[in-house]
């Protein structure tokens, strides 16, 4: 469904690459502490207990055995490709790492770990303006607003729901970069299960929309005209999948997860 904290990761990355040798594992763990990356931090209005948070966040992401493991098996191969010279076109790929390694371990966590994130992220859409949502979900939003928005989002959070959903980010990230077992899909089956659960109660959520005509229409007129209310869709099957209960909940959400 969302692949925001990848940015979050990305900015960390930049100052891992830039002029720095092949290894980059003292750098990774020592990144928590770096004045430029805590004084960034606070530019994007991480403060007091929220500012702790995510500095202990990169802290925990770096030190973890098993993501710096699957980082560096990754990255060696990575710098080897590109005869160990630093590019944007390796930052990219780093980037792309770290968003596969998130997404595959997604269907390994515990639902209440997913029902974490998820709630977290469709809140974000909720939060942000119409226009906005629908560029972002389009893919014309800019990475630099996007930051914007998914941190003044963020620094609202309470606490604990902050600390929690970085928590569950960095499982998530810990069981992708594992390697020791694979992501498991939902089956063709499963699948429609969730299709007979989910869509019945995104039906009723339409037909009380003020808009529901068009709504509709776009829903059976194809991605070139649901592009249009991407955002609106957005809600409305996030707030269908959290309105289920016990395991078809949790499959509906992982569903949204990784569709």
């Amino acid at each position: 469904m969302i692949r925001l904290l990848i940015a979050v990761f990305a900015l960390a990355w930049t100052p891992v690459f830039a002029g720095s040798p092949p290894s980059t594992v003292d750098l990774l763990r020592s990144l928590h502490l770096d004045p430029g990356f805590r004084q960034d931090l606070r530019k994007r209005g991480y403060t007091g207990e929220r500012f702790e948070i995510m500095v202990d966040h990169t802290r925990r992401l770096y030190s973890d055995a098993e993501i710096v493991g699957g980082l560096e098996r990754r990255i060696a191969g990575i710098l080897e490709r590109n005869g160990y010279k630093v590019s944007n076109g390796l930052l990219v790929s780093v980037d792309t790492m770290m968003t596969q390694a998130y997404t595959s371990g997604l269907s390994r966590l515990t639902a209440a770990e997913r029902a974490q994130l998820f709630s977290v992220d469709a809140g974000f859409y909720r939060a942000i303006p119409m226009r906005d949502c629908n560029r972002m979900l389009n893919g014309r939003l800019s990475g630099e607003r996007t930051q914007k928005l998914l941190d003044a989002y963020l620094v609202q959070l309470p606490p604990r729901s902050l600390a929690a959903y970085y928590a569950a980010t960095r499982q998530a990230m810990r069981l992708g970069l594992s390697g020791r077992s694979r992501s498991e899909v939902l089956s063709a089956s499963e699948i429609r299960a969730v299709e007979e659960a989910i869509f019945p109660v995104v039906d009723q959520i339409i037909g009380a929309q003020k808009h529901a005509d068009k709504l509709y229409d776009a829903w059976s007129g194809g991605p070139a005209k649901a592009g249009r209310y991407a955002c609106s869709f957005n809600q409305i099957f996030s707030a269908a999948a959290l309105n289920l209960k016990g395991p078809t909940r949790d499959r509906a959400i992982l569903y949204m997860m990784t569709q």
